[in-house]
C-alpha cells in the first residue's frame, strides 16, 4: 500500500540528514569568526574616537563610492543584505547540507535578537535625518529611523559566516567575506546607513554566525526529518514573498526574481519529486 506524500518525505529526508549530524559533530568551533568579530568590534571604537564619533567617515565614502560605480550597481548590491533572499538561497542548501541549513536559521535567530533589540533600543536617525538633500547621493527610499545597526550587513555576514564555518578553504573564505563587506559599503553608498552602522552589523552578523553554527553541533533538533520539512517553510515563504515586495529598490529585480525563481524550482525538485511514491 502507498504511503502518505508527507510520510514518505520524512523517510527520504532520514539518511541525508543522519549523515549532517556526523559532519555537523566532525567540523571545527570557527573560532576565527569570533576572533574576526573583535577586530570588526575594535575598528568601530577606534573610527568612533579618533575619526569623528558616529557620523564619521560617511559623507566622504558615500560620495566616493557613488562617484566610480552606477547606482543600480549598489542597489543590486544591497538586495544581498534582504535576509528574504538570503533565506532563499539557503534552499539551495536545504537537501545536500541540511547541517549549514540549520546553522543558518540559528544563527539568524541570534541576529535578529540583536539587530531588532538595538535598533528599537537606540532608535538612531539615518543620514537622511541628519543630513540635507544636498549632502549625500540617495539610491532609494528615505529611510530616517532605526539606524544602529546595519541589518543588511548583518544578514550579509550571518550568511557568510556560517558559511565560512563549514567551507575549509580560506581563499573561499576570503572572497565570501568580501562579498559580505560589499553589501555593508553598498548601505553607506545608498545613503541609508552611517559607517558604524554597518561596522556594529558586521560584529553582530560574525558573532550570531560564531555562535549560532556552534549551537547547531550541540542541538540537533533541526536535523530531525519532521522539523527539518517544517522549517523549509520559511524560506519558501521568504523566496515567494520577493516577487511581491522589491525592498524599495526595484531595480534590482532584474537578478533577485530569477534567483527565487530558482531557488523555489530546485526545492521542488529536491523535495517533491513526482512519481516517485514509494509502495
Amino acid at each position: 500500500m502507498a504511503e502518505g506524500r508527507w510520510q514518505y518525505l520524512v523517510r527520504r529526508s532520514e539518511p541525508a540528514l543522519q549523515a549532517a549530524r556526523l559532519r555537523a559533530a566532525q567540523t571545527d568551533g570557527g573560532d576565527f569568526l569570533a576572533w574576526l568579530a573583535l577586530g570588526v568590534a575594535l575598528l568601530g571604537i577606534l573610527l568612533g574616537e579618533f575619526g569623528g564619533g558616529y557620523h564619521a567617515g560617511f559623507v566622504v565614502l558615500n560620495a566616493e563610492l557613488t562617484r566610480y560605480l552606477p547606482d543600480w550597481f549598489w542597489a543590486t548590491v544591497t538586495r544581498f543584505g534582504d535576509e528574504r533572499v538570503l533565506l532563499a538561497l539557503s534552499l539551495l542548501l536545504a537537501r545536500y547540507r541540511p547541517e549549514v541549513f540549520w546553522a543558518l536559521l540559528l544563527a539568524a535567530l541570534l541576529g535578529v535578537l540583536y539587530s531588532r533589540g538595538l535598533k528599537l533600543w537606540l532608535n538612531a536617525a539615518r543620514p537622511p535625518a541628519v543630513l540635507g538633500s544636498d549632502a549625500l547621493h540617495l539610491v532609494g527610499e528615505a529611510y530616517r529611523r532605526y539606524s544602529f545597526p546595519s541589518g543588511h550587513t548583518l544578514t550579509a555576514f550571518v550568511f557568510v559566516g556560517v558559511l565560512c564555518r563549514f567551507l575549509p578553504s580560506w581563499r573561499i573564505r576570503t572572497v565570501l567575506l568580501i562579498a559580505a563587506a560589499l553589501v555593508g559599503l553598498s548601505r553607506v553608498a545608498v545613503g541609508v546607513h552611517w559607517p558604524q552602522d554597518v561596522l556594529a552589523g558586521a560584529f553582530g552578523g560574525l558573532l550570531a554566525a560564531w555562535i549560532g553554527a556552534g549551537w547547531s553541533r550541540r542541538w540537533s533538533a533541526g536535523l530531525r526529518p519532521r522539523v527539518h520539512l517544517v522549517l523549509l517553510v520559511l524560506p519558501v515563504f521568504a523566496a515567494l514573498h520577493l516577487f511581491v515586495d522589491d525592498g524599495g529598490y526595484a531595480v534590482a529585480n532584474w537578478l533577485v526574481w530569477p534567483l527565487a525563481f530558482a531557488t523555489l524550482t530546485q526545492a521542488w525538485k529536491d523535495y517533491w519529486p513526482s512519481g516517485r511514491r514509494a509502495g
